[in-house]
């Protein structure tokens, strides 16, 4: 049975996206719920988003949209990178500068998603959470791609159309809106047990430090 992910008002939270839609597309209900205790961390551009632009124009369209976004949701703070949207596994240093210590839960793209940057963004700030000893509790959150056998769970019956209004702010990428809220509705059904859930996110917990230890005794 999965455990339903409860925020208090003395959590820290860290949503690392890979490219600037991505907090909403697996993370609307931590914004929606947790806004003023959350940080988000912006790796990419986005700027290979759309095909029909040129990547200096889709890099501003995405920014401005992503701004959007961030002014109607009031997060407690953004932080951009602007690496180049597709070149992340060649900037990995940049997750050196994300002091993950201060954080008491942080969600991260699933290393086995589709997209390359999703991967690289998950791989690169899981070996930099272990190098810092941050013990906060992570997670895992799907878009496309859904997991086996999710851990955890939040709620968003309530927030799904407030979750749509924030990736309508990503107007050139909403024809992943009713792909990722399709997700969310299956996750929801899968829960008979909650007739009155219609919408879930589903996150994997990462126990990363389990997974550490199990590495160090094969060496």
């Amino acid at each position: 049975m999965r455990e339903k992910i409860i925020f208090t008002e003395e959590d820290r939270i860290a949503i690392i996206a890979p490219h600037p839609d991505d907090e909403c597309m697996y993370a609307a209900g931590v914004l929606l719920l947790a806004s003023d205790r959350t940080d988000i961390f912006v790796l990419t551009d986005g700027s290979h988003g759309n095909r029909n632009c040129s990547i200096e124009e889709e890099a501003g369209i995405r920014k401005k949209q992503f701004d959007a976004e961030m002014e109607y949701i009031k997060p407690h703070a953004v932080h951009w990178f602007g690496i180049e949207d597709t070149k992340l596994s060649e900037n990995t240093w940049i997750v050196h500068s994300i002091d993950f210590i201060p954080y008491t839960r942080i969600f991260l793209p699933w290393i086995e998603s589709l997209h390359p940057d999703h991967r690289v963004a998950a791989k690169m700030c899981i070996n930099e959470i272990r190098k810092q000893g941050c013990h906060a509790e992570c997670y895992s959150g799907e878009i496309y791609k859904p997991f086996p056998s999710p851990s955890h769970y939040i709620d968003i019956t309530s927030l799904a159309e407030e979750k749509r209004r924030l990736i309508r702010f990503h107007e050139d990428q909403t024809a992943l809106e009713e792909v990722v809220l399709s997700l969310n509705a299956f996750r929801a059904a899968q829960m008979m047990y909650m007739p009155e859930c219609k919408f879930a996110e589903c996150y994997d917990k990462i126990r990363i430090w389990e997974n550490e230890n199990a590495n160090n005794k094969k060496r």
